[in-house]
């Protein structure tokens, strides 16, 4: 069963929490992200409210799990919007992309039905569990002397996706199930989202790239299309089982550091010290 968790991750004004991590590109990938998801989200939650409302009733489990669904993305929501006040505060000009995204998931929430709209939000939350998978099996190196609250966001907000994988999976199921409509769902979210992801991410870098010579720009370039092939090449071969009919989330087991993080970040206690200097990233 999923933990709705408040963590006391403590975001203020300290820049170092934006550039979170040693490796610029790496945290403005995510950053990118940040920038995205509060508007997925109320996608999310305004999905899967109606199928709780209309295809739930008679499945106890299912509503009680997108209660608490519902609920994390809710929390996830409220620290990232956070987040986001910090890089406008600190002159990251992101409020295009956020009024562009807002638009564009609203058109597709007005337009298309039930059955597509929760394909699509299926297809984004198994996509996110893979990459739950990326950053904790293969992220060791960006994470090592990491601002802990930077860092601390985003493994939480991972951990938790892995979590609720099965979720929206089930969500769609109940609405229709049909395997044609899951699949074109899922690629159609992995594009859109993934090229949202990509325009913020830009954006991010453009600032950090005001100020650099030619070669470190050059350099910066390169670093930047590196760690976009880096997880796609990770992720891909991965993902094939999710266009098998019988695809199935719950199979995945919980990796340790997965596990090790949801009950880390239990705490509600302001967090002061980094979740990978409790559990270090190249544990085993």
């Amino acid at each position: 069963m999923l933990t709705a968790r408040k963590p006391g991750i403590q975001i203020n004004q300290a820049i170092s929490q934006i550039v979170w991590s040693k490796d610029v590109e790496f945290a403005h990938i995510f950053n990118g992200v940040s920038v995205v998801v509060p508007y997925v989200e109320h996608l999310l939650n305004s999905v899967m409210n109606e199928v709780r409302t209309n295809y739930a009733a008679d499945n106890p489990l299912l509503k009680e799990e997108l209660d608490l669904f519902i609920r994390q993305e809710t929390n996830h929501s409220i620290y990232h919007n956070r987040f986001n006040k910090l890089m406008l505060d600190a002159g990251y000009d992101i409020k295009p992309v956020m009024t562009k995204i807002t638009a564009e998931l609203k058109a597709l929430r007005d337009k298309r039905s039930l059955a597509f709209i929760s394909a699509y939000c299926a297809g984004f939350e198994n996509t996110a569990t893979f990459t739950a998978q990326y950053v904790f099996e293969a992220c060791d190196e960006f994470f090592i002397g990491a601002d802990p609250t930077g860092a601390n966001l985003w493994l939480w907000h991972i951990a938790e996706e892995f979590e609720h994988r099965m979720t929206c999976h089930e969500a769609f199921k109940a609405v229709s199930g049909n395997y044609l409509m899951r699949i074109w769902g899922f690629a159609y979210s992995f594009w859109h989202i993934n090229w949202s992801f990509w325009r913020a991410t830009a954006v991010l870098l453009k600032k950090e790239r005001e100020s650099m010579t030619p070669a470190q720009l050059k350099a910066s370039r390169r670093n930047h299309m590196r760690l976009m092939r880096r997880q796609f090449v990770y992720a891909i071969p991965r993902m094939l089982p999710l266009l098998r009919p019988g695809f199935n989330p719950a199979k995945l087991t919980v990796p340790p550091k997965i596990a090790a993080a949801l009950e880390f970040f239990k705490k509600t206690d302001p967090i002061n010290e980094a979740f990978t200097s409790v559990y270090p990233m190249a544990a085993e």
